[in-house]
Parts: C-alpha cells; sequence; structure tokens
C-alpha cells in the first residue's frame, strides 16, 4: 500500500472528504490504496493545518464557504463526482441562504484538495466499482426477511404528450427529458412523482416539483415517511432507504440523526438505480399506464389522478416479488466485483395486459 508522500494532492482531498462524511479509516483506506496509518495521519495533519488557517483568518475577510460549507460542498460532490464547477455551485445555492459564485466554489474545491482536472471517468468508475462492492460484502449475509424491514423510495417523471394525433403517457429517462427519442419530441405535461413501498405495503405517491429540494424533501420526511415507517414498523426495526440528490443536505442528516431511535437510514452505494426494487415498480406502473385504454387525457390534473389511481393497483405478488429479489442483486453485484448489472436477478417482464412475470 502506499504511503503518504506516494499520494497525490486528490488522493488526500479524498481522505479527508471521507474522514469528515463519517467513513471509517479502513474502509478509506481500502478506496485509495494506502495504510490505514496513512489514513489517519493524512487526517490529523489535515485538521491541525485547517486550526491554525482559521486563526489566521481572523485579520481578513472572512470565507463565504466556512467549515459548515465545505462539509455540505463534499456531500455534495460525493453525491455527483461528474457535476461541473457551476453545477455544485447551483446547487450550494439551492440549500443555502448565502449565495456564492462558481469562482468562489472552484477557489474552495482546490483549498479542500478536490481539482477536478485530476478526475477523469476511469477513476471514476473504479471508486464507484468499489463502493458498491463494499456495499454488496456488508449486505452478502441479508437474507429475504431482513430486506422484508426495508423501506424503498425514488423519484421518476412522466409526461403525458401528443405525437401524430395521439395522446401517451410515457415514463422519462432518468439522465434527462429525453432528446434522443423522437417519440416524445412535443409539447405536453410533465409529473416527478416521489414513492415509497416495503414487503407489507405500497407506500404514498405524491407529486412533486421537477427540482426536489432539501426543504421539501424534509417535509416529504416528515409528513410521509415518518408516519409510514411507525405503521409498518411500530417496534422501531424498519429500515429506509433513499435514492435522491437531496438526501445529502445538513438539514435531511440532522431529521434522520433526530428520529434514528423510529427507525435506521440504510446506506445506499452510488449510481447504482438497478439495485432500488424501486426502480422497477415505476416501471411496472409505466407499462400498466401505458396498457390501459382510457379516455384521452386533456389536463395535468387528470394525468396526476391516473398515475396515482395505477399506482395503488399495483398487485402485491409484483412488489414481493421485487423485495425477494434482493439477496440474487447482492450476490450479481459481488459477482460483478461492484460493476454494473446487464442482468437484474428479479427483474419483472410487463405483459399487455398488465401483469408482471419474473425475467
Amino acid at each position: 500500500m502506499g504511503k503518504g508522500k506516494d499520494l497525490s494532492d486528490f488522493d488526500k482531498g479524498q481522505i479527508v472528504m471521507a474522514k469528515r462524511l463519517g467513513e471509517s479509516s479502513s474502509r478509506i483506506s481500502a478506496l485509495v490504496g494506502c495504510s490505514r496509518s496513512t489514513v489517519i495521519s493524512i487526517y490529523q495533519k489535515w485538521c491541525k493545518e485547517g486550526e491554525a488557517a482559521s486563526r489566521r483568518q481572523g485579520h481578513g475577510r472572512p470565507r463565504l464557504i466556512d467549515t459548515l460549507g465545505e462539509r455540505r460542498l463534499a456531500r455534495l460532490v460525493e453525491s455527483d463526482r461528474t457535476a461541473t464547477v457551476a453545477q455544485i455551485a447551483e446547487k450550494v445555492n439551492a440549500i443555502s441562504d448565502k449565495k456564492v459564485s462558481s469562482h468562489t466554489v472552484h477557489r474552495s474545491l482546490l483549498r479542500m484538495g478536490l481539482r477536478r482536472k485530476k478526475v477523469n471517468e476511469s477513476m471514476l468508475a473504479n471508486v464507484r466499482r468499489q463502493k458498491r462492492l463494499l456495499w454488496a460484502l456488508e449486505h452478502e449475509e441479508w437474507a429475504v426477511e431482513q430486506w422484508k424491514r426495508v423501506a424503498w423510495s425514488r423519484e421518476a417523471r412522466f409526461r403525458f404528450h401528443e405525437v401524430g394525433g395521439q395522446v401517451a403517457v410515457r415514463r422519462l429517462p432518468e439522465d434527462g427529458d429525453g432528446d434522443g427519442d423522437a417519440s416524445y419530441q412535443s409539447s405536453g405535461y410533465t409529473v416527478t412523482l416521489w414513492g415509497m413501498f416495503c414487503w407489507e405495503t405500497l407506500g404514498p405517491v405524491i407529486h412533486v416539483d421537477d427540482f426536489l429540494t432539501p426543504n421539501t424533501y424534509t417535509s416529504i420526511l416528515a409528513d410521509h415517511v415518518h408516519p409510514f415507517m411507525n405503521s409498518v414498523f411500530p417496534e422501531g426495526s424498519g429500515f429506509f432507504q433513499q435514492d435522491s440528490s437531496s438526501s445529502s443536505s445538513d438539514s435531511v442528516q440532522e431529521w434522520f440523526e433526530e428520529h434514528d431511535d423510529e427507525f435506521k437510514e440504510l446506506p445506499w452505494p452510488p449510481d447504482s438505480a438497478e439495485l432500488n426494487p424501486m426502480e422497477q415498480l415505476w416501471d411496472v406502473l409505466d407499462q400498466q399506464i401505458r396498457s390501459m385504454h382510457a379516455s384521452p387525457l386533456t389536463s395535468l390534473e387528470e394525468l396526476k389522478n391516473l398515475l396515482q389511481a395505477s399506482w395503488t393497483q399495483i398487485p402485491q405478488d409484483t412488489f414481493r416479488g421485487l423485495v425477494e429479489s434482493m439477496p440474487h442483486r447482492v450476490k450479481a453485484v459481488l459477482q460483478s466485483r461492484g460493476g454494473p448489472l446487464n442482468y437484474v436477478p428479479g427483474g419483472l417482464s410487463i405483459m399487455a395486459d398488465g401483469s408482471s412475470t419474473p425475467l
């Protein structure tokens, strides 16, 4: 394993960021490829230098991004390693009253040892694989009974549009508005839904704004997640899985800390949509709506009502089958050494009549 002097500034920055996000020294050493003592030494050195720098700041203008801001910045970078400085700055300004420029964010990232020019897709893919692999190793021994205690959640977007005189509803791809698909290059209504479910029952599905802010997400946690978890897991044995970019904000993390005695947050690896059963459940809803022969939709409100009504009609065997597939998904991640899954164990094939069968 490498020593501290062999590590790049980027590697050292990754160590500091991971420690500040609560990762253990052992896990960080495995990810970066150095010894545990090196991780501890680098972080301790950073802490000492950081304190000294803070005392010197008294003679100049206070930094716009302080220690709390750096922690928030580190979480945003952690949630999306491919984001540009401008995109990161936009997210920072969305969750903070103190507005900062892209230049300020860039300087802070450099100060924290996060230099984008040293990041390449190969390295990012390797980091993601390692995190997915570590997650799978931690949950390798989980049986179906344990996965039954997890409530799954995720967002999805649907568009009501007209093509060639035909009215249709289609789920939008995760990475954008579907600019590469001419089948919905037309005006129409777009609805963003947030939903959750577990082995016992389907949870609420609600309409949210296109951009789910931390404040909106915290309201969802308080108004929907909290009562659902207390109702389904009154003894406090439940886990909540969240797959949202807003989950990295300080306010959201503080909310989970306040309710830690009622249910736990399930750690989730980055870029792992195919592991989330909720992703397949959205596919079920999409296909279910496409197979319906309903009257043409004429308003956004009708689309919302159709989506919510169709959600409640998803068969119990369908969502329970997705939960039962989790041990197989974990095994598939281990077999791929953390790589993406071309085949999702327990996935569903949607029939023309809306019914589903395991693949």
